[in-house]
């Protein structure tokens, strides 16, 4: 297999941090890496190497590689270690598609379930994120956990296990997303909505609204997600295209 990322001589790939624990950093940089493409199905991931460029211990970096191992993302094999497992090359908008099926049950079974208690904090979650401004930089990772912890507070509110199981399991897929999502003030706007819409219907007991309305909104998502994809695409040709030019290649 030739060099990937970690050993091409190239910038490095993973940086410094001095924010959030460096596991969960490491975690999320890791996870980032494979889900972008810059780690390929079936390279090795140096334990060293990472910690090196991250400037941190390999300990916070072995926590990392065993939370993405239980994520499908890595696997460890014989003599090799942690790998960028097959999972990886799974469509995103497949992994979506599976996505806007559970979430939409879990909004039904939120609006079934969820003590008038539990939907006034779901409310309070919501004003609270609303409040949040996507901006550069930290900022928009601060308003894409926000909007996960809201999504995750009505999979709770589904009270089933198994449910919020799967859906825990698919979450690291589409962060990325969420993240990309949070620079674009139209999606963002929508987003908005949207959210208020699935809290009406979770607030009135609505299971089937509230199932139609997440469906919907992660669909949405899916849309979102191939054009801002397609659009990269194009971005990186003609860049290509410029440099080519640029050499008389």
């Amino acid at each position: 297999m030739a060099p990937g990322p970690m050993t091409a001589a190239l910038a490095p790939l993973f940086q410094p941090h001095d924010v959030r624990s460096l596991r969960d950093r490491a975690y999320d940089d890791i996870r980032e890496a494979i889900l972008t493409g810059a780690l390929a199905p079936g390279e090795r991931i140096k334990e060293r190497d990472v910690a090196a460029q991250m400037g941190i211990s390999t300990t916070p970096v072995k926590e990392a590689l065993r939370r993405l191992e239980q994520d499908g993302l890595v696997v460890s094999q014989p003599r090799r270690g942690a790998v960028v497992g097959p999972l990886a090359v799974t469509p995103p908008e497949e992994i979506l598609q599976i996505r806007a099926d559970l979430e939409g049950y879990a909004a039904r079974l939120a609006a079934e379930k969820m003590s008038p208690e539990q939907k006034a904090a779901l409310a309070q979650d919501l004003d609270t994120l609303d409040g949040l401004t996507a901006g550069p930089g930290e900022d928009r990772e601060v308003v894409a956990e926000a909007t996960n912890a809201w999504h995750r507070s009505i999979r709770r509110g589904a009270a089933n296990v198994f449910l919020e199981r799967f859906l825990d399991t698919l979450a690291p897929f589409d962060r990325t997303i969420r993240v990309r999502s949070t620079l674009d003030p139209a999606e963002w706007a929508l987003d908005r909505d949207e959210h208020r819409a699935i809290l009406r219907a979770i607030a009135a007991g609505d299971g089937a609204t509230a199932e139609r309305v997440m469906h919907d909104h992660v669909h949405r998502v899916i849309a979102f997600h191939v054009r801002s994809s397609a659009a990269a695409g194009r971005s990186s040709g003609e860049r290509s295209a410029t440099a080519r030019g640029a050499t008389g290649r």
